[in-house]
Parts: C-alpha cells; structure tokens; sequence
C-alpha cells in the first residue's frame, strides 16, 4: 500500500466517479480501476458499491476513508514540518572556527546587515574541523594557520587577512610607550593565552619552538574577551591580533609591536566545493571577505 494509493482512494471517494478522478490525474481509467481493485484485494473487503455510473463508498469504504485521509493529512504534515526545517537550515550559516577573537564582531557585523539570517558561530579543535568541511556538515571555517586546500576532500581555503601579532600590556607594565618589544624583553613575564591547539597558540608556539623561548603561561582561555580583562587586571601580558587591538581606543595605549619577523599570522576561510552553495551562504562569503579586508583598511592598521 502506498501513499499515492491512499490519495488515489479518497479522490475517487470524494468524486464518486472513476472517469472524472483519472482525468483530474491525467491517468487512463483503467490504471484508478487497477489501484482501486489492488486496495481492497490488499484489506480484504470491498470500498465501494456501484449502483450505477457512480462508485459510492460502502460501510467498509467510509471507515477505511476516515484512516486514509488522517493518515494523509499527517504525511501532509510531516512534509510541511520538513520544508519548514529546510527553510530554516536555509537561514542559518555555520561557521567553525579556532580564530575566536574575531566572532563578535563578525556575529554582530553580520545580524547588523542580515537580521533575518541565524549564524551559527563555534570555536572548535582544528580535527573536528576538518571532519566538519570534509562531511559536509559546516559551511564555512575560520582558522590560523589556515587550513590547506585539498582537492581530494573538496577542502578549499582562501587567506583572507594576513595580521601582525603584538603585545597587550597590563596597566602600569614598564614596556607601555615603547614602540615594540622583543622575546627577550618578555622573558619570565606572565603570559594570558589560549590553550593548546587553539589558532593563536598554535601560531606562538611555533615562534617559541624556534627562538627556544619557555613562556611563563599563568591563564588559558579561548576567551579573548576573557583574556583581555585578564591582562588589564594585570595578571600577565598577552600576543593578540595587532590590527583588531588598534582599532580599540581604550586598548590601543596598552599595545606594544613585538620586532620578531616570524609574530605573522594567516587568517583562512575554508568550505567544501562539493555543498550546495544556499544564497545566504554566499552572501555570506562576501561579508567575510569584506570584513577582513576593511579590517586590513582600517586606520590605525598600519
């Protein structure tokens, strides 16, 4: 029995007339006659009596018709819920991200010009992303170092901001003023920063690794916000993106340049060139692009 069976049913019911319901299909009468017949050879009894040209539900054919239309009305029901899940999946853009100090303002530049659109911002492991854009199951990634592009995964990544690093000072530290510090100024000084496996950390490391620095971690946290307050209560100091603290009036006194050559991080946007590509999703790799480039543009960038 099928679906299209049980609609098939209640029209000829509703009509009374096997002609009539197949021209309204655009069906041969005797393909209604066949699904008809194969109903109640399938139930058992007979649906309808047929007195005449007309076919007229019997009291077997009024109690299966009852079933038949609520049983259609919850598969009407059950497509509605589905377009309305899938009409809504197709508002939400779902990013991925281990860059966590640039989510707020991307959430709220984005609502800002798209209030209608959900945004669906997650810090994650750099593993669990690339599972993520190799399945399918994020539209979009932001990381430092980027991801690379691999064909074979359908992973393409785009570098979208190339950033300087530099110091964020606590209130008071001797070094505020100067115009940059080096690893061995910061030598033995308290370091606020994320936790392993984290973009910037990832980053840091590996100009620690190479310059055998030994940072004197006290605070770990994915939070910038977090972070930042740390610093400010002076707890230690703090590698930060040099552009994003710039434009902070309240934090840009607080800021130090590090004279490392190596203190460059790479910002990517990576997809999958295998997704659907929705319009929201696109226009949402144009905001990205433009974000980072006005950040780039911005004054104080320099």
């Amino acid at each position: 029995m099928e679906i299209r069976d049980l609609r098939y049913f209640c029209l000829v019911a509703e009509l009374e007339n096997v002609s009539n319901t197949a021209d309204k299909l655009g069906v041969t009468q005797p393909y209604i006659t066949k699904i008809i017949n194969r109903l109640q050879d399938e139930i058992g009894v007979k649906l309808f009596d047929n007195p005449g040209r007309k076919v007229v539900l019997n009291r077997s054919g009024e109690i299966f018709y009852g079933y038949a239309k609520k049983v259609l009305m919850d598969v009407d029901n059950l497509y509605f819920g589905m377009d309305q899940l899938l009409e809504q999946r197709e508002q939400t853009v779902t990013i991925l991200s281990d860059a966590e100090a640039y989510s707020s303002d991307i959430v709220l530049g984005y609502k800002k010009l798209h209030p209608e659109c959900n945004l669906s911002f997650t810090y994650a492991m750099r593993k669990e992303i690339v599972e993520a854009l190799t399945c399918g199951t994020t539209d979009f990634a932001l990381t430092t170092p980027p991801i690379d592009t691999d064909p074979h995964k359908g992973i393409i990544t785009e570098v979208v901001l190339t950033e300087r690093a530099c110091t964020l000072l606590p209130p008071g530290h001797r070094y505020i003023g100067r115009e940059s510090v080096s690893l061995e100024d910061m030598q033995g000084e308290p370091l606020v920063t994320s936790p392993r496996g984290a973009g910037m950390r990832n980053n840091i490391e590996w100009i620690f690794d190479m310059y055998n620095y030994h940072a004197r971690i006290v605070c770990e946290t994915n939070n910038v916000d977090l972070q930042i307050k740390a610093v400010m209560s002076g707890m230690g100091y703090a590698w930060m993106p040099r552009m994003l603290m710039l434009r902070d009036p309240g934090l840009r006194k607080y800021c130090v340049d590090l004279n490392t050559p190596e203190a460059i991080g790479h910002i990517g946007l990576s997809y999958n060139r295998n997704n659907r590509v929705s319009k929201i999703a696109s226009d949402f790799k144009h905001f990205i692009k433009d974000y980072f480039e006005n950040l780039g543009n911005a004054p104080y960038s320099a």
